[in-house]
């Protein structure tokens, strides 16, 4: 019995030392783990390669952009070599060009980045600049699209005549008989720039009609004007809505078989001159 006991616990013994062995065999074999983190290191290295080449890439083509911008800007290519006025008819494209002080020689982006104040300039310079815009028709190339305030007639003023323009503002005129004669209007600024306000509304066949118009006030009436045509007719007509009235007056003046007055004061009648004699 005790010889079995014996061979037992030598059996055992023989068993633990064969798994010591075992696992010693096992640590000693670090091969595959190694080559593991080996490949690990490795893709690091080469991520943070690429990562770092697309930063310093990044950071070429930034400062290369912006070193190019700023030869463009000061080089002769970002000069203007050509440009064109739209919208004109009273203006020249001369005098617009003035006015706004776009020509050939001035730079592009100095232009483009006065947009915001270029009608206030313009009208400032010259007042029958309404509003302006400028648009890029090529590399060297600006449009100008002009709004204009109508010329509806001349004004003598202290011995000097002036345009009156559609939004009431006066330019110093050039002797045009071919306008709009205002009489009377010396001393009343503010329904002469009401007049020409509501002038200004009217289709430009219609305003050609006019040669003159006077400021006529009577007492019942304060804003009573008298209209002069160039076919022969008299308007009266009240300042404040001598423009929405006017419009009428082609197809009234077609149904008059012989020249005389047309009273829009109050409603739209007319009579001829022989009538009223009578």
């Amino acid at each position: 019995m005790a010889q079995d006991d014996l061979f037992s616990e030598h059996q055992r013994y023989s068993q633990r030392l064969s798994e010591v062995e075992e696992r010693r065999a096992k640590s000693a074999q670090p091969d595959q783990p190694q080559e593991r983190i080996g490949h690990k290191n490795r893709g690091i290295k080469v991520y943070r390669y690429l990562t770092n080449g697309e930063r310093v890439l990044k950071l070429i083509l930034l400062f290369g952009g912006v070193l190019l911008l700023m030869l463009y800007v000061i080089s002769p290519l970002s000069k203007i070599d050509r440009v064109t006025v739209k919208g004109n008819h009273d203006l020249s494209a001369t005098a617009v060009e003035q006015a706004t002080r776009v020509q050939p020689g001035r730079y592009i982006w100095g232009v483009m980045l006065s947009q915001r104040s270029a009608s206030r300039q313009a009208n400032r310079r010259n007042p029958q600049v309404a509003t302006v815009s400028y648009h890029l028709r090529g590399p060297r190339a600006v449009q100008i699209v002009v709004r204009e305030n109508p010329v509806v007639g001349t004004v003598e003023i202290g011995q000097r005549d002036y345009n009156v323009l559609a939004n009431g503002q006066l330019k110093a005129a050039k002797g045009d008989q071919s306008k709009i004669q205002y009489q009377a209007f010396d001393h009343h600024r503010q329904q002469l720039k009401t007049t020409a306000m509501q002038l200004g509304q009217l289709k430009p066949v219609v305003r050609n009609g006019i040669s003159t118009v006077c400021y006529r006030p009577q007492k019942n009436a304060p804003n009573r004007l008298v209209i002069y045509m160039r076919d022969g007719n008299t308007v009266y007509a009240n300042l404040n809505t001598v423009g929405k009235k006017l419009a009428y007056y082609p197809a009234i003046a077609a149904t008059m078989k012989e020249p005389g007055v047309v009273d829009l004061q109050v409603g739209a009648f007319s009579y001829s001159y022989k009538s009223r004699e009578q």
